[in-house]
């Protein structure tokens, strides 16, 4: 895998030198893949509760169990990503929830942003990638991934900022966002979370 990707990077350079570039990845030249952030909330950063509102939205529920979350609930409707499609090719809408947790110092007026749950595609990693992308986004961000495949043909793809040439051990990657993906190369859902 490490070398295909290196493969990839050498090839993109080499376009990129030629000024030949895709259309994605002149679009994604647009971001700051630097961090993980949601809504221009980086993580692991301190905010007050107003700068998350202002960013997130207020919150349909607020919880206080190991963290302090944050839940949205929305209903979407599942279509391909294509948006070529016919009503035959919509399934059926469902109810989902996106939550952000945040984890506090007893007396400080702000809290750390440090996971989160996304399950619509309401919120975007990094301003480029939502539920319902196809996987293959995550890619345009460079950086490092790792791809753990299920049997059935979906997996999640683990991704961080920074190109990693050593191996990563299992453990270490809980602390990067999984991009959770279908057999059909489409993301499902998009979490970071670490005790």
């Amino acid at each position: 895998m490490r070398i295909i990707l290196k493969l990839l990077s050498a090839a993109a350079a080499a376009m990129t030198a030629a000024g030949i570039l895709t259309a994605a990845a002149q679009d994604s030249q647009q971001y700051d893949f630097s961090t993980v952030s949601i809504n221009g909330l980086e993580l692991d950063r301190y905010y007050t509760r107003e700068q998350l509102i202002d960013a997130l939205g207020v919150p349909d529920e607020e919880d206080d169990v190991v963290y302090s979350y944050f839940v949205y609930n929305s209903t979407m409707a599942m279509a391909p990503a294509s948006g070529d499609f016919s009503l035959s090719d919509v399934r059926a809408a469902r109810n989902v929830v996106d939550d952000f947790g945040f984890g506090g110092i007893h007396g400080r007026d702000s809290v750390r942003f440090c996971v989160f749950t996304l399950n619509s595609d309401k919120f975007a990693v990094n301003g480029y990638v939502r539920v319902g992308d196809p996987v293959s986004k995550v890619y345009d961000m460079g950086g490092s991934v790792r791809d753990i495949k299920n049997t059935d043909g979906g997996g999640k793809l683990y991704w961080w900022a920074s190109f990693v040439t050593d191996y990563i051990e299992d453990e270490d990657l809980m602390y990067n966002p999984a991009f959770w993906y279908d057999k059909n190369g489409i993301i499902t859902k998009i979490e970071l979370y670490y005790d």
